[in-house]
């Protein structure tokens, strides 16, 4: 009974094991530190053009007229306005994936097998035949157990994710004078380095402090069914 009792439990930690792996590559949520400043008086400015990585300039991204789109839908969700004709805020979006930082995880699993044997003398007496010889027989069972390890290595990466999004007052850009108004700063560290899926996230966690001041970060999740998440990436 002992014998497979432990076969039980080796196989269950396996289970374990397999099932915080997958959970490590597929996680089901986004977490997303957001810090935020803003100006004690930056009055009623809401009507904004974004100014991001236009593909249609040297150095520009790809995908910038998608997360354009994303953060356009955020802004709006806040009472801002896009308005590039004559707007009051001139919105700066810059984003980056980097210090990717890697590592490697090492398992052992024990492996079953025969560590050795049990003999038992069992002495088996005739009850009809009192003068018959008693019959001798020699049971032999093999007895199981770890015999040694196996051992697996896997790599694992992580990477940052960085959006920052500041207002700066038009009229004053204007004027070569710069000032700005509000800043919003999201971090968020994963598996993935692909920004496309998690954008929508980070901005999602973003959006409630467009405009806003912390005096610390804040830490946001959002799963991956999050409702308004979804809504900014939808195509």
């Amino acid at each position: 009974m002992d014998r497979f009792g432990r076969k039980f439990g080796f196989g269950a930690a396996l289970c374990i094991i397999c099932l915080a792996t997958l959970a490590g590559c597929f996680p089901r949520r986004v977490d997303t530190a957001v810090s935020a400043y803003a100006q004690p008086e930056i009055g009623a400015k809401k009507r904004f053009v974004l100014h991001g990585p236009d593909p249609r300039l040297p150095g520009g991204d790809p995908a910038w007229p998608t997360y354009a789109q994303i953060l356009t839908r955020a802004l709006e969700a806040k009472g801002f306005v896009p308005e590039a004709a004559s707007p009051d805020l001139v919105i700066r979006v810059s984003y980056r994936v980097g210090d990717t930082q890697t590592w490697t995880t090492t398992t052992s699993t024990p492996i079953i097998g025969v560590t050795g044997s049990q003999t038992q003398t069992v002495v088996t007496s005739d009850p009809f035949n009192p003068s018959a010889l008693p019959v001798v027989t020699t049971v032999t069972t093999p007895t199981t157990g770890v015999v040694g390890t196996s051992e697996s290595s896997s790599t694992s990466s992580s990477s940052l994710r960085t959006i920052q999004v500041e207002a700066l007052d038009a009229a004053l850009l204007g004027a070569g004078k710069p000032v700005v108004l509000w800043r919003t700063h999201a971090r968020s560290r994963g598996w993935d380095d692909n920004l496309d899926k998690v954008f929508p996230f980070m901005v999602a966690a973003m959006e409630d402090y467009f405009g806003a001041s912390l005096v610390d970060a804040v830490v946001v999740k959002k799963s991956f069914d999050d409702p308004e998440a979804v809504r900014l990436g939808k195509r």
